[in-house]
């Protein structure tokens, strides 16, 4: 028998709990907030900490909108979930949540409980050949491709062939464009550590190839593009045939749950397919009713503007931090930032600095990340203060330069 062809759990625990304890100890984890309202962390000792890792880019989480929307959800229906499939019973507030997310997306949608049960709803379906007219295709995943679908690789590869190229490799996906009939690419829209996917050279392939793209777009909806419309379908208007985007409702569209974008409005051919087949849209685990009523108050937010002022207020918080903090992916318009240590016990000492001066951020070590390559990562939010951030640049290149005198740090 084969084993560990995609993963080694067992040896992953022994390469990062070391990590993973000293940063408990450092009190960087287990922090309990009884307040996370305008990212401002406010814990049961009493401290308030800035939350740099938040991923809510829009400060939407506690708009009161929402919050109010979340009532609504559930003063009108009385419970917290219906506790049935939906293929059996759903509450109107499922569907008029559906119904307003393909209006604002303009893209046909289905929710799911997050953002992962999304990639195992419909990453097995693909394989399958179900979207791609009953040919199981090549299964192509991009190296950095969350762990969400990464996880997926054992049943994409029960059901068809399956290999990993390299971070953004085009050269390596036309070749095998090229060599098979029936492509699909697994990738980020935006990547959890910074840095998009090449959108141009994709659908140039999609054009030439029918190369079909699966996106995960957890941290590109709502934070870009006209109306919030997310890093790939704001890369274009309407719908482009041989795609399939799922993203998060929890960042920085402000709600809860998630959503498969999988066609074009009014286009609900493949629904069927994917409420019978797909087991976490068949389970009675679903938005609970807050949630659904959550998502019709942002669809609103998206629809009457604000959400586009505040992408205004998050570009200005991001040029700001780029002027003052230097790092690879600065000036890609993104609010996600990477700072590049290398080695993980000085990314966690260096945390733990910034948490003793009242910013919380996030060290990133194996297996977030390939080992030796170490760092934080910070999530820049369209509510914080200018001063703000000048305080955490400040804070953090003193931080930076006291370990590099003390240990070889990348300059």
């Amino acid at each position: 028998m084969v084993i560990h062809q995609f993963a080694n759990i067992r040896r992953q625990l022994q390469l990062s709990n070391t990590f993973w304890d000293d940063s408990t100890t450092h009190g960087l984890v287990d922090i309990v907030a009884a307040d996370m309202r305008d990212g401002i962390v406010n814990d049961r000792a009493g401290r308030t900490i800035v939350n740099f890792s938040s991923y809510s880019y829009l400060g939407l989480d506690s708009d009161p909108r929402i919050i109010a929307g979340a009532h609504r959800g559930l003063d009108e229906t009385a419970t917290i979930n219906s506790s049935i499939s939906r293929m059996r019973i759903r509450l109107s507030l499922l569907e008029e949540a559906e119904q307003r997310l393909s209006l604002t997306f303009g893209a046909q949608a289905v929710t799911v409980s997050s953002c992962a049960a999304a990639a195992w709803a419909t990453l097995p379906l693909l394989a399958s050949g179900e979207f791609t007219d009953g040919h199981p295709p090549l299964v192509v995943f991009d190296k950095n491709a969350h762990f969400c679908l990464n996880a997926m690789k054992p049943l994409v590869a029960d059901e068809t062939e399956l290999v990993t190229i390299d971070h953004n490799d085009i050269e390596a996906l036309e070749q095998l464009c090229r060599k098979h009939s029936h492509v699909a690419y697994i990738a980020d829209g935006v990547y959890s550590t910074g840095g998009g996917a090449p959108l141009d050279e994709l659908h140039r392939l999609q054009d030439q190839y029918g190369l079909f793209l699966y996106f995960d777009e957890a941290h590109g909806i709502s934070t870009l593009g006209r109306r919030g419309r997310g890093y790939v379908l704001g890369g274009y208007d309407g719908w482009r045939d041989r795609t399939l985007i799922i993203a998060s409702l929890n960042k920085g569209f402000g709600a809860s749950g998630g959503v498969i974008f999988f066609g074009p409005p009014g286009d609900d051919s493949r629904k069927p397919t994917l409420l019978r087949t797909s087991g976490p849209l068949m389970w009675s685990q679903r938005i609970n009713t807050a949630g659904l009523g959550a998502i019709v108050a942002s669809c609103d937010l998206h629809d009457d503007g604000t959400v586009d002022r505040l992408q205004i207020d998050l570009r200005e918080r991001v040029r700001l931090f780029n002027s003052l903090v230097d790092t690879d992916l600065a000036g890609d318009g993104l609010p996600i930032r990477f700072v590049d240590i290398g080695r993980e016990d000085t990314t966690v000492a260096v945390a733990k600095d910034m948490l003793d001066a009242g910013f919380y951020t996030s060290p990133v070590f194996f297996p977030i990340i390939r080992r030796g390559s170490a760092g934080l990562r910070l999530m820049l939010r369209a509510d914080l203060e200018p001063n703000t951030i000048r305080r955490f640049a400040d804070t953090l290149t003193a931080s930076l330069a006291a370990h590099r005198d003390r240990e070889e740090l990348p300059a």
